[in-house]
């Protein structure tokens, strides 16, 4: 399995604890937020936010950044543009295997060929003449 995929389902075990999306929501809707103020809009310990923000550190959806005393988190827009390609490509059934990519591109690469040397021959042709 490629490195993204492992990512993306990682990611989606984390997110699949509510708790961690509505926290993910919340500071995405703030743009950037100190754990103080995320524990203010929940109703359990300092230690459980402390588990649940490791837990979204760790599959990179949130970035952290110290402050003094205080860790800021914000948004890790990869791991988002991740999440989305992921589903989209869920949604349009586009991805493909690497071998059915692979195959299709030797495909198109032998059609590119042979049209240049049917043209090619076409112009031979066309100078004897």
């Amino acid at each position: 399995m490629a490195a993204k995929e492992e990512q993306f389902i990682e990611v989606l075990g984390v997110l699949a604890e509510g708790v961690r999306y509505k926290i993910l929501s919340l500071i995405s809707s703030r743009g950037e937020m100190p754990a103080k103020d995320i524990l203010a809009e929940f109703d359990f310990t300092q230690p459980t936010l402390s588990h649940h923000m490791a837990c979204l550190v760790e599959a990179r959806l949130v970035n952290v950044e110290r402050k003094g005393r205080f860790a800021y988190y914000s948004v890790n827009k990869e791991t988002i543009d991740l999440i989305s390609s992921g589903i989209t490509a869920l949604k349009t059934g586009s991805k493909k295997s690497s071998k059915v990519k692979a195959a299709e591109t030797e495909d198109i690469e032998k059609s590119k060929k042979s049209k240049k040397k049917k043209k090619k021959d076409k112009n031979k042709k066309k100078k004897k003449d």
